[in-house]
């Protein structure tokens, strides 16, 4: 099975229109690097220096509609670089050149399968052809609040699950139950293999089942202690009535996936919850992602 790659060579003003383009389009990752020759070395404290040149590459199932996009890029004058088909092993081998070792809040390690963990608890991670490598400043957000907070014999639902990192760290970190969702197949396997990799009982498994996976409608009329919610800011205003809906009367709504200046309409979408002040990283590439953290009012 493979995959198509798109790539496009941007000014770095044209990366967060192009973003925003092929979010309708459902890429499997997107990811911005260096285009021409910019090295960024020891920028001043408090900066986020941006490259001029962008490369922006963005994977996508077979399926995609490439006479489509191609015009939404044409109308958007962005032009394609290349769309080539990728193959399996060269997604695998891509991601690999970016895992993560890592501890988050002196607590939780992550690192890649296969590699000791220096110390306990620890995750061991392969995203497969899901997102979610724990590389991604939104990644990192969400598992630094749950290493964090006081998940033992919580109940968890990780909404847009794609390789499962988050409801399995929250597992790692004492949680009694986690249920994770997404739309993609991809994740779900991946979800899966993760929690066997790390010894967590799925149904059907002998010990008793601490994770469970599925589609959205799977979710059902169960309401969770704490729902995590990494996706992209469209989808976490779209669905404000499911994961507000999912939330224990004392539970906490955590979500990433977006920018500082979504910030405020993803709030606005909710409003029987009251949120703690923003949390913010910036990347690379000088986007400064933001996390927030939801409790009920109402």
């Amino acid at each position: 099975m493979g995959w198509l790659k798109l790539t496009l060579r941007l000014a770095q003003a044209s990366v967060p229109v192009a973003e925003t383009l092929l979010e309708p389009f459902t890429p499997l990752s997107v990811t911005v690097a260096d285009a021409g020759d910019e090295p960024v070395l020891e920028p001043q404290p408090g900066t986020a220096p941006l490259w001029q040149a962008c490369r922006l590459e963005a994977l996508f199932d077979l399926d995609l509609d490439v006479g489509r996009l191609r015009g939404a890029l044409a109308d958007a004058e962005l032009p394609v670089e290349s769309l080539d088909f990728l193959d399996d092993a060269d997604w695998l081998n891509r991601w690999r050149q970016y895992a993560v070792d890592f501890c988050f809040a002196d607590r939780l390690w992550l690192v890649p399968r296969d590699t000791p963990a220096p110390g306990e608890p620890a995750l061991h991670l392969d995203p497969g052809l899901a997102f979610g490598s724990g590389s991604h400043p939104t990644t990192r957000l969400c598992l630094d609040w749950l290493a964090r907070a006081d998940l033992e014999g919580r109940s968890i639902l990780d909404y847009g699950c794609g390789s499962g990192i988050l409801a399995l760290a929250a597992l790692k970190l004492g949680a009694a139950s986690a249920l994770a969702i997404d739309h993609d197949p991809q994740a779900l396997l991946a979800t899966r293999e993760n929690a066997a990799y790390n010894a967590i009982a799925l149904p059907g498994d002998e010990a008793a089942a601490t994770l469970d996976v599925g589609l959205p409608d799977a979710l059902g009329d169960k309401t969770y202690d704490v729902v995590v919610a990494n996706i992209l800011a469209n989808p976490l205003i779209e669905l404000a009535d499911v994961l507000a809906g999912a939330l224990n009367p004392a539970g906490v709504l955590v979500m990433s996936g977006l920018l500082e200046d979504q910030a405020q309409a993803v709030i606005d979408a909710y409003p029987t919850l009251a949120f703690e002040p923003v949390v913010l990283e910036a990347d690379e590439q000088g986007g400064r992602w933001a996390r927030l953290e939801g409790v009920r009012t109402s």
